[in-house]
């Protein structure tokens, strides 16, 4: 009996001991949990056109004055994730663009040259987004725009200034676009706008124009979060 017992025991004292000599598996880190909730600031870069049509009040159509340029600059903005799977935010956003072109008038070629300059355009709006996955957010948005512009319009030869028009124009902005949180608190976004410009008008000559336009822009860019990006949120998906 004696003999079975401290068997027993030297057997545990064995086991324990091969055990505790045998390589440990670390537990694998934890997945990162992403919320939206909070405020934002950050860059960007991209493409944005204007398309401008001039139509003179007598003799009609004058054409398209239209062209693309390089835009970049900054927004910010405040999200609020609910319904685990929603999220609503505003924003404010404002680049610079060099958005700039010249052509001849259809109906006056020897007589007038128009032209056309874009400085910087401004957002602001309001998005709703649906997360697929804890990351990746499919949005739309819409609010108001403004834009930053001149026209003018000169002699072909001489070049000399007939008439100009340098004004804010604005209108209501509508977007689509997704954002990526690669990591808590930095996210990466690609998104399109329109913007519905008012009409604008041009006295010169003998000449009275109406102006037509059309702004759009595809944007790339980065946001960092002041807060929020990795407080636990319960989602299903």
């Amino acid at each position: 009996m004696m003999r079975g017992i401290i068997a027993i025991a030297f057997t545990v004292v064995a086991t324990s001991a091969i055990a505790a000599d045998m390589p440990v598996k670390a537990r694998p880190a934890p997945a990162p949990v992403y919320n939206w909730t909070g405020c934002y600031l950050g860059g960007n870069i991209g493409w944005a056109n204007e398309s401008a049509h001039f139509d003179d009040s007598v003799l009609g159509n004058d054409g398209r004055l239209s062209n693309s340029g390089f835009a970049g600059g900054g927004q910010i903005g405040c999200d609020y994730q609910f319904a685990s799977n929603w999220v609503f935010g505003v924003q404010g956003l404002m680049d610079g663009t060099d958005i700039n072109r010249s052509r001849a008038s259809i109906i006056d070629p020897t007589l007038f040259t128009f032209h056309h300059d874009v400085n910087w355009f401004a957002t602001v709006t309001a998005r709703l987004g649906y997360l697929f996955t804890p990351s990746f957010l499919f949005y739309v948005k819409g609010g108001w725009g403004s834009v930053n512009e001149r026209f003018s319009v000169t002699t072909p030869v001489t070049n000399v200034l007939v008439a100009s028009v340098d004004r804010n124009a604005s209108g209501g902005d509508v977007g689509v676009g997704f954002e990526y949180m690669f990591i808590p608190n930095w996210s990466f976004w690609v998104e399109w706008d329109h913007i519905f410009l008012d009409h604008e008008s041009i006295a010169f000559a003998t000449r009275f124009d109406n102006i037509h336009r059309d702004f759009d822009k595809v944007l790339f860019g980065i946001n960092w979060r002041i807060s929020g990006g990795s407080t636990p949120v319960a989602a299903r998906y």
